[in-house]
């Protein structure tokens, strides 16, 4: 399987792309895995109506250490025992505390439980950043404490190689499946071609709809060849937006001809990977269905597009329903019930789960879900469970959490990808890579306070580097703060302007206060040559001063600062291409290419 990824990026003789499209063409035609099997049914007959309606549910779980009579616990407890869910998404906790407590959990409920997760981000995203202070010297200055640490999907489309992609979903599944998940919230399927995007940007492989495709099938194909479900998002398509469905309903002005031919080409792809799931979005499309409402509530989005059009068998799961695109204009029982009126199977985190959970017991009771439409979701649910293996064994091995996750050939990978996606857009002068007797000045640019910003990438530096210094500047420094970061820049060769944008949920837009853009002109105004480079969103290039050397890592981890010191050392060498046009300066595919550097003097 991995072998068929890298064979994506070669031209293949007609007689090896007959077979291969024979090969998509059969997949296309067969469901991720089969709805009817004797554990199924036997399951099915031996539920109740309230137990039916519970498997529709998946609740929110704070997955940290919490003792059994805990408030906490007693809730996730009840959640079994009272309302039957189907199953949990993990709100946090490290990676015991996930397999301790959905082994627990497991053990309380007659159906097995499917524990899914947010993991755009691979296993890391439920630890801690963990940098030690002090104590033994001996000690290694950072303990990652999880899973490996993967980039930003955006990061993965720099490198142009969707066997990145594979291994991405590859080493998730397989670490997120020895802590007890099961399913994942991801990869992102949008086409991220609106650059004031404010919740998807680095989320997504890029605009390019069919390398973003690309990207998609090879992802969901790495995930599910652990056994993890894969679930593409947020169909219809969440990339040219320009407002936080968290926030509000958008409303966007596309017509099917559109979608078809630009949101709907990852999700197709994912689809003929054989995706388990897809999850909607609460973005109206007028056009498309003259109702005002969220995709998430509408039968022509769900029922006549994604089921009948695309032919999609898998289960369709809701965007989380806490989010105000539902809420402002919806109960929490009412949101429920329209959702799975409208084509949905599993129905994430609502408002008020209770209401939501009475809700639909009395729209099945009352016949407005008929028991046909309740036991055709019902045997999606079942369907994945026992797809997961979760008919045979529901519980995880404590003891062997440490053999799998954030494996040494796990963090080479990452390593590697890393380092493929750093993009070099601009290198007037030479700016890049450094010589050895640079005096070097490292300033983090964030809008909040960001205790460690710019340490790994300074730790690169210092040994090949006359000197590094490093100042962090967030939107709400002083003056003085700042006056003494411009005193230090006279004394260096080059600076480094790490500017950390990230997007998040309920965030809104992403901006530097006026204060920190002065101070960005005052930089600007010393004439010493700077490096920008964007961790993060990579179109605050277009709103900060441009510079000699201009460069974007898609994402502030640890990997990724280390990444860009050994790309402006010149220790290894810089290959990304940009898979978004970032307006009046870089079109898509921009990126200067540079071979690593000969220190050696030969």
């Amino acid at each position: 399987m991995i072998q068929s990824y890298s064979r994506l990026n070669e031209r293949m003789s007609l007689k090896k792309t007959i077979p291969f499209l024979l090969l998509l063409v059969l997949l296309a035609l067969s469901p991720a895995w089969s709805q009817k099997s004797n554990w199924i049914e036997k399951t099915l007959k031996s539920m109740t109506l309230e137990e039916k309606v519970g498997q529709l549910f998946i609740a929110d779980l704070i997955a940290v250490y919490a003792h059994k009579e805990s408030p906490a616990y007693k809730l996730a407890e009840r959640y079994v025992r009272d309302y039957y869910v189907g199953g949990f998404i993990i709100a946090g906790g490290t990676v015991t505390d996930i397999a301790v407590t959905a082994n627990r959990l497991q053990k309380e409920s007659r159906i097995p439980l499917i524990i899914n997760a947010d993991l755009e981000g691979g296993l890391w995203f439920h630890h801690p950043y963990r940098w030690m202070q002090g104590r033994g010297p001996e000690l290694p200055r950072f303990v990652g404490g999880g899973g490996t640490s993967l980039p930003s999907l955006m990061a993965i489309g720099a490198t142009g190689n969707p066997h990145f992609a594979y291994e991405f979903g590859r080493i998730t599944a397989r670490e997120g499946r020895a802590v007890g998940i099961h399913w994942t919230n991801s990869p992102v399927a949008d086409v991220n071609n609106n650059p004031n995007n404010p919740i998807i940007n680095t989320r997504s492989f890029g605009e390019d709809p069919a390398q973003v495709a690309a990207m998609v099938e090879a992802y969901v194909r790495g995930l599910q060849s652990e056994k993890m479900i894969a679930t593409p998002k947020h169909f219809p398509g969440h990339g040219d937006t320009e407002e936080d469905s968290h926030m509000k309903l958008p409303s966007l002005p596309f017509d099917r001809q559109r979608l078809d031919s630009v949101e709907f080409v990852p999700f197709k792809a994912g689809i003929r990977a054989g995706a388990g799931a897809v999850m909607t979005a609460h973005i109206a499309m007028p056009k498309v269905d003259p109702v005002r409402r969220p995709a998430t509530l509408s039968p022509v989005l769900i029922s006549e597009i994604l089921r009948d059009r695309l032919q999609f068998k898998g289960i369709v799961v809701t965007d989380g329903m806490t989010m105000q695109g539902v809420t402002d204009h919806y109960s929490a029982a009412e949101a429920a019930v329209k959702s799975l009126e409208a084509g949905a199977d599993a129905i994430l985190v609502p408002a008020d789960f209770v209401a939501a959970y009475e809700g639909v017991l009395q729209a099945a009771k009352s016949k407005r879900l008929t028991g046909r439409r309740v036991d055709e979701s019902v045997r999606r649910i079942l369907a994945a469970k026992e797809w997961a293996g979760l008919d045979r064994n529901r519980l995880v091995s404590i003891e062997r959490i440490a053999d799998v996750v954030g494996s040494p050939p796990a963090e080479k990978v990452a390593d590697s990808m890393f380092s493929a996606s750093v993009t070099l857009l601009k290198n007037d002068g030479r700016a890049v890579p450094f010589a050895p007797a640079a005096r070097v000045e490292v300033i983090t640019i964030t809008d909040q306070a960001e205790a460690y910003a710019g340490e790994a990438l300074c730790n690169v530096l210092r040994p090949r580097t006359a000197s590094v210094g490093l100042s962090r500047i967030w939107n709400e420094s002083g003056q003085k703060e700042m006056d003494n970061t411009l005193a230090k820049i006279q004394k260096a060769d080059v600076v480094v302007i790490g500017v950390y944008l990230s997007i998040g949920a309920w965030k809104g837009g992403l901006g530097l206060s006026s204060d920190v853009e002065e101070f960005l002109e005052k930089v600007h105004a010393t004439g010493r040559p700077a490096v920008t480079v964007a961790f993060g969103d990579p179109y605050v290039l277009g709103k900060v001063p441009a510079t000699a050397g201009m460069m974007v890592a898609y994402t502030g981890l640890r990997k990724a600062e280390e990444a860009v010191g050994k790309a402006l050392i010149g220790i290894n060498g810089i290959h990304g291409k940009l898979p978004v046009t970032i307006p009046g300066l870089f079109n898509r595919g921009a990126g200067i290419q540079l071979a690593p550097m000969d220190r050696s003097g030969n």
